[in-house]
């Protein structure tokens, strides 16, 4: 019985790390996408925020979709980070771990929370200068 239980626990914790892989590279996509999106909107609009460009309403709407990507499998990600702590049970030897300074700055499980905390930093810094240029009908 313990060798099987042994087993389910690593099987479980392969699972989540592909889980965890597959979310990370769908989160940096979106927000590469995201930020050429917002780069190309910069370019259409004027100063005054009026249309230079036809397809700045297209631009506009893959920023916000690829934002809006992003935003949903940064919280699935802080959720699988957090079935991880509580698969490894929350042990006292991890506690003192720091991975990043947002939402997921305590966890003890192994992912890569750096490289998911700058991305959140630069999406959270596009969508406040976003507005600066968005298109005024």
């Amino acid at each position: 019985m313990l060798i099987t239980f042994s087993c389910r626990k690593e099987s479980n914790t392969d699972q989540l790390n592909t889980q965890l892989s597959n979310t990370e590279s769908i989160m940096l996509k979106a927000s590469a996408t995201a930020k050429t999106n917002d780069d190309l909107l910069k370019l259409q609009v004027s100063a005054s925020g009026q249309f230079t460009a036809p397809g700045v309403m297209m631009e506009d709407s893959l920023y916000h979709m690829n934002d809006s990507i992003f935003n949903s499998h940064y919280l699935t990600y802080c959720q699988q980070m957090k079935e991880g702590d509580n698969m490894m049970g929350n042990n006292m030897m991890g506690g003192n771990n720091m991975h990043g300074s947002s939402m997921m700055g305590t966890h003890t499980y192994m992912g890569d929370t750096a490289l998911i905390n700058q991305n959140y930093r630069m999406m959270n810094s596009i969508r406040i200068n976003h507005a600066l240029h968005h298109p005024i009908k």
